[in-house]
């Protein structure tokens, strides 16, 4: 079960990183502007809109997951995503065929952002559903470690293609290619997703005829206050790890430093952020995700100023790395602890629905606006005071909505150690 939910995040966050991370190569072929920085600004945009529709997502797959089934959500996801992965490799630019190819481009980028509202939280879902109870925790962080992996493979190619090949090349052709291989990795993991049974709690629902006929509706009629308290979580958890696509467009596209070097550094501190994911895990089982998740969101509070102020003017490979994966390892940790103890927060009936609409509704507010809005604060606050500002206010989010989410898990009984 574990395995299903790792493959399905590791393919969908592949794909759904290599727009933020590539952008500096191509963005000008499909948002053609005065100046490079104007491009790289209004894909950032495109970027965001990606988040932005990852509320329909989480309802439509959100709906199915809870009618006919999590397996049958999280396969059609798992298509979605991966065709449109594969279509942005082969798009013609604005050069071929003009607008269409920007009206194209933002079509399949909403399009991934639909299934992406729905992969993580979806897996999370039914891990925890088919799990035992005494290994769940850690078994549900191999969902967010797989997510973490995807995004840090799809960072390693674009780093060996930008140190392998002239950024001519890379403009014009070599982009395409990390999409494109995103195609056999999609019938890989559609092939082992399709050999695993449906969660026992959901054939629970089956058999007992207690499947929600309306699940949306029951949501907003009985349970709008986990909604609510859990999208502001999302936030704050979302918003920290979404830094990682702003880095390689500042780094080299405003800082003018080799490709080669932000992206080694960026793959080297996913691997080391990623293996740092099943540890929380570990530690949330021991100790509680409620404590381990503050203790999580001290470590943000504490480490923000110092990686960038090392960013703010490293220019060795050894300093960049050091500075990105301390930044790693404080925002992926907030994953393993938060996301189960959200889920576990909705009823089983509206499960599926409800943890996939919370997590998308807040990360619209914090990861989708996180890289154009850092931009836009370093513009009149400066590269250190900007990123720092944001992060700020997503610890204090978190802390915030965690409070809430622990309030509302006691007036209903629920562990409150977690």
């Amino acid at each position: 079960m574990a395995a299903a939910g790792f493959v399905g995040t590791f393919i969908e966050y592949y794909d759904f990183a290599l727009y933020g991370l590539l952008t500096v190569y191509f963005s000008q072929q499909f948002f053609p502007a005065d100046s490079p920085s104007t491009s790289f600004l209004i894909s950032l945009a495109v970027f965001g809109a990606g988040f932005v529709a990852r509320p329909i997502g989480g309802i439509l797959f959100g709906l199915l997951g809870d009618r006919r089934g999590r397996r049958t959500a999280l396969v059609a996801s798992l298509v979605l995503m991966g065709a449109s992965s594969g279509l942005i490799g082969l798009l013609p630019t604005t050069a071929s065929i003009g607008v269409w190819a920007t009206v194209l481009l933002v079509a399949l980028r909403l399009l991934q952002g639909v299934s992406a509202g729905s992969e993580l939280p979806g897996s999370i879902t039914f891990i925890m559903e088919s799990t035992p109870a005494e290994k769940r925790t850690f078994l549900m962080s191999m969902t967010p470690f797989g997510s973490s992996l995807g995004v840090a493979t799809a960072t390693a190619m674009a780093w060996v293609l930008g140190a392998t090949a002239d950024k001519a090349w890379m403009m014009s052709t070599g982009w395409r290619i990390p999409f494109l291989v995103s195609i056999p990795l999609t019938l890989v993991a559609l092939w082992i997703r399709t050999r695993v049974p449906d969660s026992p709690e959901f054939q629970k629902l089956v058999a007992e005829r207690k499947v929600a006929e309306a699940p949306l509706a029951e949501l907003f009629r009985r349970h709008w206050r986990i909604i609510l308290v859990a999208s502001f979580v999302a936030i704050g958890v979302n918003g920290s790890p979404a830094l990682i696509a702003y880095f390689s467009t500042f780094l080299v596209g405003g800082r003018q430093i080799a490709a080669s070097t932000v992206f080694g550094a960026l793959t080297i501190a996913s691997l080391v952020g990623t293996l740092g994911i099943p540890i929380v895990g570990r530690l949330a089982t021991r100790h509680g995700r409620a404590r381990v998740a503050r203790y999580c969101l001290l470590l943000v509070a504490v480490a923000t100023v110092p990686i960038f102020l090392i960013l703010a003017s490293a220019t060795s490979f050894g300093a960049i790395v050091v500075a990105m994966s301390l930044y790693t390892l404080v925002a992926f940790s907030l994953m393993p602890a938060v996301f189960p103890l959200v889920a576990s927060t909705y009823p089983t009936e509206v499960r599926y629905t409800g943890n996939n609409l919370s997590q998308t509704i807040g990360t619209i507010l914090g990861a989708g606006l996180a890289p154009f809005a850092v931009a836009q604060l370093s513009l009149g606050a400066g590269f250190v005071a900007g990123p720092i500002i944001w992060m700020g206010l997503m610890v204090v989010i978190g802390y915030v909505g965690l409070a809430l989410l622990m309030r509302v898990r006691r007036q209903r009984r629920l562990d409150p150690a977690a």
